[in-house]
């Protein structure tokens, strides 16, 4: 079973990290924009990848959803587009963790049909004691590439986001947005101290 693990380096200021994850990001892109001969593993790592470059540490603004929109379906691309109430901070939207993560290991996919699901294993390290979660990208076959259509958290601290990603920008994008805390409160969660 192939998996590849990144340090993505944007919490800890290591400048090694970050150039190891640069160097790795660039070898793993370069199929970047030709989805259509990628597996969903493939695209979930150009997708990580790309939050990463695009230094999206929260819902991506306007201008980081072009480079996001090659792995996406259509109406999670139009979701992530909605406006939200500007005093909304909704944290780390893709990973489980309000804090996000300091790396990933992206797992290969299982296959249903037209359905992937890619385990993600995140980590952060910022964060002592060291916390480290599974969640599950889900990617559907949108002829004639694999997009990214849902993210399923797995972390079951009380703190963080629960569900889907599709529930969290749903309340998000909401009538509510300002009492919506990662779609279950609206008191930010308390750093993480425990693993799971």
């Amino acid at each position: 079973m192939r998996s590849d693990s990144f340090a993505t380096g944007h919490r800890t200021g290591s400048a090694v990290r970050c150039l190891v994850g640069l160097s790795l990001a660039v070898s793993s892109l370069s199929a970047c924009g030709k989805t259509h001969d990628a597996t969903p593993r493939d695209v979930a790592l150009q997708f990580y990848v790309t939050l990463e470059v695009a230094g999206v540490r929260s819902l991506p603004e306007s201008r980081a959803l072009p480079a996001l929109e090659p792995y996406l379906t259509a109406d999670l691309a139009r979701v992530l587009a909605a406006p939200t109430a500007p005093d909304v901070d909704a944290g780390n939207v893709f990973s489980g963790l309000y804090e996000g993560h300091t790396s990933y290991v992206v797992h290969e996919a299982k296959q249903d049909g037209d359905t992937a699901r890619v385990q993600l294993d995140f980590t952060n390290v910022d964060l002592k004691p060291a916390v480290q979660w599974t969640d599950t990208l889900v990617l559907v076959r949108q002829a004639p590439a694999w997009r990214v259509h849902d993210l399923r958290y797995g972390a079951n601290w009380d703190f963080g986001y629960r569900g889907s990603l599709r529930a969290v920008l749903a309340c998000l994008t909401g009538p509510d947005a300002a009492n919506c805390r990662g779609g279950t409160s609206a008191t930010p969660p308390a750093p993480a101290t425990s693993t799971r």
